[in-house]
């Protein structure tokens, strides 16, 4: 289709209409052009001068990186062979400056689409020269002809192409197409006034719009058009934005501009029936209100800056199913409440970038007058919606945010008249005057994830191009982020469509902005559409050493760490380490050594840290085999720690639970006999835990989960295989262990969505099977990876966050790397039996998977691709950490080798 490019297909017709003259009533009937265009186009680009515009496309620097495509090489090739059969002389733009030149794409068959070219000839000045054009044409193709309705279209088959060309002229318009079928249904709006023309559908845009001779041309396009098409290329019609888009008769002119690395089209909107929208602006808020707060793993952004938010309701979605029940209910318990007068009319709704068979994460933010009033309100709608049973309105936190649940179908959709849909049930938290609002709870904790880590637009250097394209002056603003919103496009695409975009990536990813406003200007509505496009050559992953920004020596060697702690005072990163005479050292990220302290043995599992003071001042806390430790900033032993453990077993596991936020810490801790203890930050055994047994070593730490609309859960996973889901108790909650394989020696992860028969918890077993079960303890899915000998191990690694995850396939020579779906990522040959694995995931385009092998004590990078991001690997055989940083775009990564730590930078 890229091939049907209105020069080419203009210059094949110039050298045949010499032949046409002689073969029709060409000139007898004056027709406007546009009255030919069928009601279906997608749209019409309408110019005066096609030579110029086509000049100025190709002299645009996104035209080298897209010409690196076969056919659109192709096109410049074709376009400088037709252009030598005019003379090569200018007579080509000569002949067509100053008449009407209309190009469409209308809709030909399911996920197939066709331009109709037109020219309309003012008078007969050119005749002369397609006169003399026709005999250069001669030998070139094949020309046949058939009569329609009294009409003769003509099919041309150049020699060099497997499609024909047909045309036709039709008074003083000249038509031609790859598809008869719009030629056909031009000679019918030509014979008969009752078929629409895409001009009678919209005659708002040509009453007040022609084509200005100082601009390159006006594209007029409607809402249902553009909608049309976007849903001929999908599979699937829940495309929300483009569903949104259609339900409003909208119709714009558009005029082309180019400018440095954009295409600009702007003009001013018409509504065809109804309300138009309305978006006057907030006089307090800004473009960039939301800036710090848009996540860089954004897809999608609509951003609302509007007097009030009844504007927004006003924007009624008629697809929208509103259930009245529950409407009645909000309008009582919520509405009423004044809840929508505490809102600014500042709104941000961002969907976050798709990850394979997994809902889209959305996260909703507006603005607020009075926070604490709305976040009561709603807690109180969530409990009257559960019979004002407390123990049913779930609630959790997270970064010291407290995050509740509203289990009630498309929530934020009922409040606004059915705009933000999405939302099975609603998770709400408050963050500074923000209310925020998201369909699942790992969203919210990527949204604060993000926010604290400054992996957001303003913060990133490389993100914030995309914050240009947010008017300050406008009601509304939409952007897609075309690299984040790729999986989701390839996913919803037609199998033919999608086997374009992927042969093509590179090309067209380079397109990397759309950008949308819609203002309110006088008492008109203008609109602006900016296409973004970034040249920046792909990064080379050549010869990449780290540098070390870093170095601290110590007198033992390392044995433990680097582990990252979080300095409250400054939010700065602070280490701890461990030297193999068990002795512990705390340093600040300048070098500068705070404390050391000598241990009975060494340290068992993660770092915490607690405010055992609940005063904002953080402590340490770590376990070894024999007790657990807390210590001030300062090296001081916190009042009655260490904790001393039961005598004659070792403490394997441990993990931090605080059930409500509440400080009162949990120390949930697992032996080498599988027995579990829980005790408070006091050092006492709570009941139920003296201990609960359980039938052998743990495979991972014994952890609690608080589950959206389940409640909490207490996981032991044995190495046997076993399962316990328990509750804070330590009473079984499926009758007896659930059994999933003879033998697990990795991680779990858990995957929420929905209530106990959704959310799954998966992991795969010594034996290479991947299985998941829910909590009603069910396994719902069993799957046998190939296993290529009986030595070959198995593991789930997590990412940082303990959302994503990965598979690891480990032969003796080899390591291959598998996605959530069991697919392979890519295999590296590696000759060790000693190797451990390390996952961390700041967005789709920012992975490290890190591969430790302990034996030759080397740590290698990679990306998802398998590329190595460091050419010379680090050296140590301790785990890293890696901090990302979106302000400076960099990663940091923290290593021990020997007795030296060091911190690395690596730019993207």
């Amino acid at each position: 289709m890229i091939k049907r490019i209105l020069v080419i297909v203009l210059v094949i017709i110039l050298g045949l209409a010499g032949y046409l003259f002689y073969r029709s009533s060409f000139f007898t009937r004056q027709l406007d052009a546009a009255d030919l265009v069928g009601s279906d186009a997608i749209f019409v680009f309408e110019t005066s001068e096609p030579v110029n515009v086509w000049n100025q496309l190709v002299s645009q620097p996104i035209w080298g990186r897209l010409s690196d495509v076969p056919s659109l090489k192709g096109v410049e090739k074709q376009l400088g062979a037709l252009d030598s059969l005019t003379g090569a002389s200018g007579e080509l733009e000569n002949a067509l400056s100053g008449h009407q030149f209309i190009v469409s794409l209308h809709p030909t068959a399911k996920s197939e689409f066709d331009f109709l070219f037109l020219v309309g000839f003012k008078n007969q000045k050119h005749t002369a020269f397609l006169k003399s054009v026709q005999p250069k044409s001669q030998g070139n193709g094949q020309i046949n002809s058939r009569n329609y309705s009294g009409e003769t279209i003509f099919e041309y088959q150049d020699k060099d192409q497997q499609t024909a060309l047909s045309y036709a002229l039709l008074g003083n318009v000249l038509v031609a197409s790859y598809n008869s079928f719009l030629i056909e249904e031009a000679v019918r709006h030509v014979k008969s006034e009752k078929i629409n023309s895409f001009k009678d559908t919209y005659k708002e845009l040509y009453n007040s719009s022609s084509v200005p001779k100082d601009k390159l041309g006006v594209f007029r396009m409607g809402s249902k058009g553009v909608a049309a098409f976007v849903q001929g290329i999908t599979r699937e019609n829940d495309l929300e934005f483009v569903q949104d888009f259609s339900q409003h008769n909208m119709a714009a002119n558009l005029d082309l501009k180019f400018a440095k690395n954009k295409v600009f089209l702007d003009g001013f909107t018409f509504y065809l029936d109804g309300e138009p929208m309305d978006f006057t602006t907030s006089e307090s808020g800004g473009g960039s209100l939301f800036s710090n707060y848009i996540s860089n793993r954004t897809a999608l952004y609509y951003q609302y800056n509007v007097a009030d938010p009844s504007q927004v309701k006003a924007i009624y979605n008629h697809a929208f199913e509103q259930k009245n029940t529950l409407k009645g209910e909000i309008e009582k318990h919520v509405l009423n409440k004044g809840f929508m007068k505490n809102l600014t009319g500042e709104i941000g709704y961002l969907t976050l970038e798709g990850m394979p068979n997994m809902e889209a994460d959305k996260i909703l933010i507006m603005k607020s007058v009075n926070l604490k009033e709305q976040i009561n309100t709603l807690k109180a709608f969530s409990l009257e919606m559960n019979q004002g049973d407390s123990s049913r309105v779930i609630s959790d936190y997270y970064k010291d945010n407290e995050v509740f649940m509203i289990n009630l179908p498309e929530f934020p959709g009922h409040l606004f008249e059915g705009q933000f849909i999405g939302f099975p049930r609603t998770f709400v938290t408050g963050y500074e005057d923000m209310l925020v609002m998201s369909n699942n709870i790992k969203a919210i904790k990527v949204f604060l994830d993000d926010v604290y880590n400054d992996n957001t637009w303003g913060r990133s250097l490389d993100q914030r191009r995309f914050l240009d394209g947010i008017s300050k002056n406008a009601g509304f603003n939409f952007i897609i982020n075309i690299p984040r919103f790729w999986n989701t496009i390839l996913q919803v695409t037609t199998p033919e469509w999608q086997a374009l975009l992927q042969k093509y990536a590179p090309q067209l990813k380079s397109i990397d902005l759309v950008a949308l406003q819609l203002s309110e200007i006088n008492d008109h509505q203008y609109m602006n559409l900016e296409l973004g496009y970034n040249l920046d050559p792909i990064k080379s992953v050549q010869d990449i050493l780290l540098a070390k920004s870093m170095s601290i020596h110590f007198g033992e060697s390392l044995t433990y760490g680097p582990q990252a702690i979080e300095n409250f005072n400054d939010k700065s990163t602070d280490f701890l380490v461990q030297d193999e005479m068990n002795q512990i050292h705390f340093f600040n990220d300048e070098g500068e050594r705070i404390f050391d302290k000598g241990l009975n043995s060494p340290i068992v599992g993660d770092v915490y840290q607690i405010d055992y003071y609940k005063n904002g001042k953080l402590q340490v806390l770590f376990a070894t085999e024999k007790a657990i430790y807390a210590f001030d900033r300062l090296g001081e032993a916190l009042p009655g720690y260490p904790i001393r453990l039961p005598e004659g077993e070792k403490l394997t596991h441990m993990s931090l639970v605080d059930y409500n936020n509440t400080r009162d810490y949990r120390y949930f801790v697992a032996l080498s006999n599988g027995n579990l203890y829980i005790f408070d930050k006091r050092g006492n055994n709570l009941d139920g835990w003296t201990p609960r047994k359980t039938s052998g070593r743990l495979a991972a730490k014994p952890a609690h989960h608080r589950l959206s609309g389940i409640g909490d859960f207490m996981i032991a996973l044995n190495e046997n295989g076993e399962l316990y889901l328990m509750n804070r108790r330590g009473q079984l909650q499926t009758g007896g262990p659930v059994n999933l394989g003879e033998g697990i020696s990795t991680d779990y992860v858990l995957i929420q969505r929905g209530d106990e028969g959704e959310t799954q918890l998966a992991t795969i077993s010594e034996e290479g099977e991947v299985v998941k079960v829910n909590f009603r303890g069910e396994l719902t899915y069993r799957n046998q990876l190939v296993r290529p000998d009986k030595n070959t191990h198995f593991s789930l690694v997590k990412d940082q966050s303990e959302d994503q995850y990965l598979y690891v396939v480990h032969e003796y020579n080899k390591v291959s790397v598998l996605n959530a779906e069991q697919e392979e990522l890519f295999e590296k040959n590696m000759v060790s039996d000693d190797l451990e694995f390390q996952f961390f995931s700041f967005g789709s385009d920012k992975n490290i998977f890190v591969i430790i092998d302990k034996v030759q004590e080397f740590i290698y990078l990679y990306n998802l691709e398998g590329e190595l991001l460091n050419t010379r690997p680090i050296s140590g055989k301790n785990k890293l950490e890696v901090k990302y940083s979106g302000s400076k775009n960099e990663y940091s990564i923290y290593a021990v080798n020997q007795n030296q730590f060091a911190a690395y930078k690596m730019p993207l």
